[in-house]
């Protein structure tokens, strides 16, 4: 059996809902306790990635419950609850766990930084990749938090934690970048089966990719040049992203016989039994599937058909990103669901096992989304698409609908001739129909500045019983945590639309000319 990398770190809970953001170094480390062999090290880097493993829910509830396409089964007065509800506040307690977790995994990142690099007692080649291996997490964790809350706190060194203040965007993108850029010169391409699940140079040149677009398209003080530019490195990134291939069977980058498949590029891992061995089980699975075959709402559940009714007539991911019915082996029949479930993380091959099991890894970055986020980058940059922008995007639309080679034009490419406002509708509905659950969609509405309309426009915002249509722009960035606010009030300053909020700091309406 391979020995997955999240089975010798330190378990962790599997909901963390701190509420300070403590610069105490977890690992308590004093100068008589420093990492003193290679074991050591990695050791160290290892408490880096643990901070990821239970943070599926909060993942999901942030990104995916918050938006048009999903609705919760969950009482409607608990954290996710409320986030379901768009009733959320500095109190919520995902958003709580969110900040502390984050910042744990940044103080952590920081341990290894500056203990590992030009350390004697560890050898060269581990001090190179576990320092690599930090930087990746830090920018990992830092790239979250600016996109959840806007301008951040930036500590790179634990002894610098007290009193931080928020930091503008630039300086933190600024950050995230030098730290992916160094991460990719210093992780390798690959591991070996002990290792599978670190970061390799392949998923740092992934996220950067990512990190450019973003910045280029949400920066407030870019020039229109200086977008350009961030775009175009985006596209270089993308291209320094190889070594992957698109999986034929879509379901295949969730198939357990088939972890960290040819198309995946960074994912948490998540093995049998970790749930029950404390290293902490996919909850995005439990979330799926929680009421199991009955009609009952699970914790989370596509809030109508309107996604699974837009695909075009074979497409494999609908039937992929949506159960309708699924095989009980408990009756010998099939179940027919009123509202359908999310698919990726149910494994049907143990269907009622599948919630409690929670062994699927979660999918972070695969190679879809190079290819997407290149296809978007270069739209951006030239204000149109190239023939470079339509290869890619065809070879998602090819691998949807099953036609191999996807090097090879298709029936399924789209048409040509497409200008800047028509390849942008096709690019980010493929985006919606390609990563249904995959903890992306607030962030792309959020990016992309259309949240808000968006979600008044949706189906689901009719419905007055799930309060989606009461966003506003105050939803374009969660509060700050109050707890962080009374221990530093002046340094973490409130998000407009919060309560506490400060129109110095803020501006009357910083997000007036979005839409």
């Amino acid at each position: 059996m391979k020995n997955y990398l999240l089975n010798i770190v330190i378990a962790a809970a599997l909901v963390s809902c701190g509420d300070s953001l403590d610069q105490t170094p977890l690992s308590s480390l004093a100068q008589g306790n420093l990492p003193a062999t290679d074991a050591d090290a990695i050791a160290l880097v290892n408490s880096v990635y643990q901070v990821n493993v239970g943070k599926s829910t909060a993942f999901g509830y942030m990104t995916d419950l918050v938006t048009e396409t999903t609705i919760s089964g969950e009482n409607p007065n608990g954290g996710g609850g409320l986030l379901g509800l768009l009733k959320w506040d500095a109190t919520n307690s995902y958003i709580v766990g969110m900040w502390s977790d984050l910042y744990k995994g940044i103080t952590n990142a920081n341990d290894v930084v500056d203990n590992v690099l030009g350390n004697s007692k560890i050898s060269a080649s581990i001090q190179q990749r576990v320092v690599g291996e930090a930087q990746f997490l830090r920018a990992y964790y830092l790239n979250y938090a600016v996109q959840f809350w806007g301008e951040v706190p930036i500590v790179l060194h634990n002894s610098e934690g007290t009193g931080v203040s928020r930091q503008p965007i630039d300086d933190v993108y600024t950050q995230i970048v030098t730290d992916l850029t160094e991460a990719a010169a210093k992780l390798p391409a690959s591991y070996g089966n002990s290792d599978l699940g670190r970061a390799t140079s392949g998923a740092a040149w992934a996220l950067l990719s990512k990190v450019y677009l973003t910045w280029g398209q949400v920066s407030p003080t870019l020039t229109d040049a200086q977008r350009k530019e961030k775009f175009n490195l985006a596209v270089e990134a993308a291209n320094n992203v190889t070594g992957y291939e698109l999986e034929e069977e879509f379901l295949a980058n969730w198939d357990n016989n088939n972890r960290n498949g040819k198309e995946s590029i960074f994912a948490t891992q998540h093995n049998t039994g970790s749930a029950a061995d404390g290293t902490g089980g996919n909850h995005l699975c439990h979330c799926a599937f929680s009421s199991g075959f009955s009609d009952a709402l699970p914790h989370v559940v596509p809030a109508n058909r309107d996604i699974e009714d837009s695909y075009e007539e074979g497409d494999q991911r609908k039937d992929g990103s949506f159960a309708d019915s699924l095989y009980n082996d408990k009756t010998g029949k099939y179940y027919h669901f009123a509202l359908p479930r999310f698919r990726k993380y149910i494994d049907a091959s143990d269907a009622n096992g599948s919630s409690n099991n929670r062994n699927i890894n979660r999918t972070i970055l695969r190679y879809a989304e190079v290819l997407l986020v290149k296809a978007e980058a270069i739209n951006e940059r030239d204000h149109q698409p190239n023939s470079e922008a339509y290869e890619a995007i065809n070879q998602v639309r090819r691998r949807a609908f099953k036609s191999f080679p996807v090097t090879q034009p298709s029936a399924h490419d789209l048409p040509a001739g497409l200008d800047y406002a028509g390849f942008t509708k096709a690019l980010r509905q493929e985006r919606e129909w390609e990563f249904v659950y995959e903890q992306k969609h607030w962030l792309d509405l959020v990016r992309w500045r259309i949240l808000v309309k968006t979600i008044k426009n949706s189906t689901v915002a009719q419905d007055p019983q799930y309060n989606k249509q009461t966003i506003s722009f105050a939803h374009y960035r969660y509060p700050i945590p109050q707890a962080q606010r009374e221990i530093n009030p002046e340094g973490l300053w409130q998000n407009w639309g919060y309560d506490g909020y400060d129109e110095s700091k803020t501006g009357s309406n910083p997000y007036a000319d979005f839409e």
